[in-house]
């Protein structure tokens, strides 16, 4: 009897003790790959709640339907106990009565190791103007997916920052926001906070308008292709800054998902941003590492060291929904890379790529979820955007997953 029970013991533990991030063998090192779904009601994830600053509502104090948090990037302070986080907050321009989709940029902090967060402020709001490159068309420059990395060389910290900028005419809104808009804005300052008025320098893709006064910056075998960058994020090592970003590259109004790999520039930070000499240093992904991970292209990057001191990219792999006219992201892939520069993606001795984390949203909808972030310190783990997302309606969450390596 005593034995039956035991065995039923052991059986409950082998079920259950599982059942957050079960594991897979990476055959290079023997490191399990952490892997959970968060759904609703998962024993693994939660709805990350922020102090003080709540989704956007309508002027009627009613639920909107672009709404929420989304794209965390969280770092920790390395002067301080002190964790940042910022993130997208989508909400609502006027037009009159006509209400016109916007994104801004909101920063937090957690003082506690990353089990209670309080807003601090909104680092980036949207700014109404006049497209620089047709005067008549009115609307906002919004913000989004922010990425930022602090830096402590002799003794003195800077944190340097990135934000991807576009324009959303009145007249339109999101779905008609121009190409030649897109551009990305990096930046260097004393702290988080300061980010919002930092000195700052504006990047962009061939497709990019040059009345945005933005420096362009092509890869060699995009020189004849039309594209703007998205998705930027930032690592700092040996004395260089790495600038991480995604090609999205269009043919028509089709995006050309075979030619949306992920590219990575570096600077030697001297002086005021608009003198940093930015110089190509490689593609860290193509369609073929995509296809590995289940995905047309790979996007949504961050890089970020993990406990152990390795290297790893946080990727979403996405395919073109051609119903929605949109992109389906599925989900979080982490994988470890042997090397920012060269940019090298690490492989097992099976020759496959070494995932380390897997997250998913299978309750998402036919767009999915993904945005994820990630700092070895906080108490969330890994930071995963859940989003309901059709032609009518975007609503985002972020949720902690419990993930850390």
């Amino acid at each position: 009897m005593k034995r039956n029970i035991l065995y039923l013991f052991l059986s409950l533990i082998i079920l259950f003790g599982c059942k957050k991030n079960p594991v897979n063998e990476n055959d290079d090192n023997n490191s399990t790959v952490l892997q959970v779904d968060c759904i609703a009601g998962s024993p693994d994830c939660e709805k990350l709640y922020i102090n003080g600053d709540s989704p956007y509502t309508l002027p009627n104090g009613s639920e909107s339907p672009f709404s929420g948090f989304a794209d965390p990037c969280i770092r920790k302070d390395p002067t301080s106990n002190t964790l940042w986080l910022a993130y997208s907050w989508p909400n609502y321009s006027f037009d009159g009565n006509t209400p016109v989709p916007s994104v801004d940029i909101h920063l937090a902090k957690s003082i506690d190791g990353g089990v209670n967060w309080s807003f601090v402020k909104k680092l980036w709001s949207k700014e109404q103007i006049s497209n620089p490159s047709n005067s008549t068309q009115l609307g906002y420059l919004d913000h989004e997916t922010a990425n930022f990395i602090p830096v402590v060389e002799n003794n003195v910290a800077s944190w340097y920052g990135v934000r991807l900028n576009y324009f959303v005419p009145n007249v339109g809104g999101f779905s008609q926001r121009p190409f030649d808009s897109f551009h990305i804005t990096v930046m260097r300052t004393s702290s988080p906070e300061n980010l919002t008025d930092a000195s700052s320098a504006k990047l962009g893709g061939s497709a990019t308008g040059n009345g945005w006064n933005a420096e362009k910056l092509i890869p060699p075998d995009l020189s004849n292709s039309v594209f703007f960058w998205n998705e930027p994020a930032l690592y700092f090592e040996n004395g260089k800054l790495y600038l991480v970003m995604v090609a999205f590259v269009y043919e028509g109004s089709t995006p050309a998902m075979n030619k949306n790999n992920i590219y990575v520039y570096s600077t030697t930070p001297t002086g005021e941003p608009q003198s940093w000499n930015w110089g190509y240093v490689g593609k860290l992904t193509d369609p073929s590492i995509a296809a590995e991970l289940n995905g047309e292209r790979l996007t949504q990057v961050d890089i970020a060291k993990g406990k152990d001191g390795k290297l790893y990219a946080i990727l979403t792999p996405d395919d073109w929904n051609t119903t929605y006219n949109d992109f389906n992201h599925k989900g979080c892939k982490v994988i470890e890379l042997e090397s920012i520069d060269p940019p090298k993606i690490k492989r097992g001795n099976d020759g496959k790529i070494v995932v380390r984390a897997i997250v998913t949203a299978s309750d998402a909808g036919p767009l999915g979820s993904a945005a994820s972030g990630y700092d070895p310190s906080s108490a969330t783990g890994l930071l995963f955007t859940k989003r309901t997302k059709n032609q009518t309606e975007l609503k985002a969450e972020i949720w902690t997953t419990g993930i850390s390596f």
